[in-house]
């Protein structure tokens, strides 16, 4: 595809290396060739972001080849490009994400979204003035001025800010620069994550015989490694151990490190605890970081400056070369997976395909491992290692689980069972400290009215409003909408408004004034919206500063407080009843992981588990911590029906204002693969989608099961290219190994 002509457009196809193929992170299909103006020319590789202009707009793009010629005659010059260091290596990314695009059914510019966002690449770098004494020949000064020039010649490069610190006025530098003792000057300095400002000291690890035994295992094959390995390991058996390990002998080697977490709530106990061991070595990729941060950590990556990037998953795009080890902390988990844009990509399995196209080696760790890495691994095509035992003297927390039933029939019917009330008071007179989790945002799930039934429901969206107290508001957590809770029925106008459900405003209201001497911490979405607040939620509670953490599934994921004796699950059955078929295994990981965080270091722990379906394989299996009995019976459930690991699944949705004509489309897509006589492929729908209207457009899916994904990238061509034009009203969504099937 050619750019649009100009009057500077021309013809040239002889010069050598003299035309880039450009891609775009926008809704731009297909690549644009661009002609190389003489300033440029020698400096561009694939992967450099360069400046175009396409359709009167100037657009950031990435470059994918350099070439001699294009069979477009007239073509535009690119107006500015991005430098920075690029060897070969940049090739194989483009690789990678070739494979991404093909793979997840997307454009390939749509791919290089964290490389060249407009807000991000448009940031400039920061500045700031410095000082610096050159002169010390102060026999005419006061004595006191004296004194400061001797403190500023021991700091070397200085500003007002770190002078301030030493007791220097700013009075008393523009003085002496003023008399000519000081030079002025700017200097750029590098914007970081809040997490790289906590202040960590050196740490050694020293590792069990069982750590060291997976270290040299794993190290065996650490320069030429053959296939991803599998670590899987009890919650605390110390695999944080093992990944700074093995960053350490993998920068020795001289290569570089990608760290992937699933939340941002981990980013900075697992930052603070590789800088303990391995010194300030590494940058940071996450969604709250703000667009200067960003943009320097993605320079530092580029550069070369930081060999180790610790991020959520959009890190394992992240453009560094020469990388040794990628590691994936809770590989099973669903955040991994980008459900609401282009590319819909899981993050877990890009780094697989990374780790093969970079020749790095790829560790997968989880006490929980999804099916679907489990599984390979018993096939052989993941090595696989075992930790047995947690790491010290901890031991795994005793799980009881109390039916909610029966203390229903004795009684109680407040979001906490007897026992567990006892057990937190009895944990707080000890001094110890409390994890609750509580899966549900917001005050309650649902208001209703006492005397016609009738409940808040979404104008835009088919599901019920949630009511969050602390603004005295309902919100939809689909589409944003939110009103000022009704104070009468909005259809018969009574006054009899119920609160159903619990969601985890009102638990931590709840708490509060069950045990109203405990200082109470709460972590949700809503609660780390403000930059840095998850860091600092986090180290209250490390700190001991308070008694009880309350969180949603935040709480729930690798985070390690040796002074927690006690968690306790007030609801374990919120995601078990989905129309999911991961539903049984997600309940499992949930309540195995979150039990983790009891018993930590050398004290022992306790885990209290809520539930109306105690004899549930997920909540059961839980208690005892044992993971292979459940995946043993879930499996064969997985085989019978044919879902994953046993094929792949994808899903096709249709959504628009127009419920005819998006039914329309739906039932086409379904025409348009049998059409296609593919063997190996099941077609399951169309049906209305579990959550059929969000935002004002109703929504139709599509669920195929595949045999292999050659079939299913097969099959899923011919849908994008069947519905290339569709009309305004209508748009479809390709979502490849689905993980929300709502």
């Amino acid at each position: 595809m050619s750019s649009q002509s100009s009057q500077d457009n021309f013809t040239n196809q002889s010069n050598e290396n003299c035309i880039v193929s450009v891609a775009f992170p926008i809704a731009i299909q297909g690549t644009y060739d661009y002609r190389i103006p003489d300033p440029f020319k020698n400096q561009i590789q694939p992967g450099t972001p360069v400046l175009v202009e396409v359709k009167n707009r100037k657009i950031w793009g990435v470059a994918l080849t350099v070439k001699n010629s294009s069979p477009y005659p007239t073509l535009k010059e690119l107006l500015d490009i991005k430098t920075g260091k690029w060897s070969d290596d940049s090739k194989s990314l483009i690789r990678l994400y070739e494979w991404i695009a093909s793979y997840y059914q997307c454009d390939l510019g749509r791919v290089f979204r964290p490389i060249v966002s407009k807000k991000v690449l448009n940031k400039k770098s920061k500045k700031i003035t410095v000082y610096k004494v050159i002169s010390v020949e102060n026999s005419n000064l006061k004595e006191s001025y004296k004194k400061v020039l001797t403190i500023l010649s021991e700091m070397g490069d200085f500003s007002r800010a770190s002078a301030q610190t030493r007791g220097v006025k700013s009075s008393e530098i523009d003085y002496l620069f003023k008399k000519g003792y000081l030079l002025r000057s700017e200097q750029e300095i590098i914007r970081e994550a809040d997490e790289m400002e906590m202040c960590v000291e050196h740490h050694t690890e020293h590792l069990s015989a069982e750590q060291l035994n997976a270290v040299e295992k794993i190290n065996e094959v650490l320069i030429s490694p053959d296939k991803p390995f599998l670590l899987h390991g009890i919650t605390g058996s110390g695999k944080t151990h093992i990944y700074i390990e093995l960053t350490s002998r993998t920068l020795e080697l001289g290569k570089a490190v990608i760290i992937l977490v699933p939340e941002i709530s981990l980013t900075p106990q697992t930052i603070a605890r590789f800088r303990a061991s391995l010194g300030n070595v590494m940058t940071v990729i996450h969604s709250n970081m703000s667009d200067g941060e960003r943009r320097d950590s993605l320079q530092e990556l580029v550069t070369g400056s930081k060999k180790v990037v610790i991020g959520v998953r959009s890190a394992i795009l992240a453009p560094m070369d020469n990388v040794g080890l990628i590691i994936v902390d809770e590989e099973h988990d669903g955040s991994y997976k980008q459900s609401d844009l282009e590319p819909r990509y899981n993050a877990r399995d890009v780094a697989v395909m990374r780790g093969h196209f970079q020749h790095a080696l790829v560790v997968l760790g989880s006490a929980t491992p999804s099916f679907e890495s489990f599984y390979n691994s018993q096939i052989g095509k993941y090595h696989y290692l075992k930790l047995n035992n947690r790491y010290g003297q901890g031991a795994l927390p005793a799980v009881h689980i109390v039916s909610m039933t029966e203390e229903h029939n004795a009684n109680n019917w407040t979001i906490l069972s007897r026992h567990l009330t006892r057990r937190i008071e009895e944990v707080l007179a000890d001094k110890r400290q409390i994890i609750l989790l509580l899966n549900k945002r917001g005050f309650s799930t649902v208001l209703i009215c006492k005397e016609c039934g009738h409940t808040c429901m979404c104008p835009n969206c088919s599901v019920y409003l949630r009511y969050h107290r602390t603004d005295n508001s309902v919100k939809c957590h689909f589409c944003g909408y939110q009103v000022a809770a009704p104070q009468v029925c909005p259809k018969c106008k009574g006054e009899q408004i119920k609160y159903k459900g619990t969601g985890i405003q009102r638990a931590e209201e709840f708490i509060k004034e069950q045990f109203p001497a405990a200082k109470v911490l709460r972590m949700d979405q809503d609660t780390t919206r403000r930059k840095g607040a998850h860091i600092s939620i986090l180290q209250d509670f490390a700190n001991g500063d308070s008694d009880i953490l309350i969180g949603t599934q935040m709480v729930s994921k690798g985070l390690n407080f040796p002074g927690v004796a006690l968690v306790g699950v007030i609801s374990a059955d919120t995601g078990l009843h989905l129309p999911d078929f991961r539903a049984s295994e997600r309940t499992f990981q949930l309540l195995t992981q979150v039990a983790g965080r009891a018993g930590r270091a050398d004290s022992e722990g306790e885990v209290i588990v809520q539930t109306y379906f105690p004899e549930e394989k997920a909540v059961f299996s839980a208690r005892t911590h044992d993971y292979e009995t459940f995946y043993n019976s879930e499996i064969l459930t997985r085989k019978e029906l044919n879902y994953p690991p046993f094929s792949k699944l994808s899903r096709v949705i249709m959504e628009g204002t127009d419920e005819g004509l998006v039914k329309s489309k739906i039932y086409d897509a379904a025409l348009v693969v049998k059409k296609l006589n593919l063997n190996g492929i099941q077609i399951l729908g169309p049906s209305p989608a579990a959550v059929s209207k969000i935002n004002n457009e109703v929504r139709f899916s599509l669920l195929f099961k595949s045999l292999t994904p050659r079939i299913q990238s097969a099959a899923l061509m011919e849908i994008r290219k069947h519905f290339e034009k569709l009309p305004k009203s209508v748009r479809l969504i390709v979502d490849v190994d689905p993980f929300n099937m709502l």
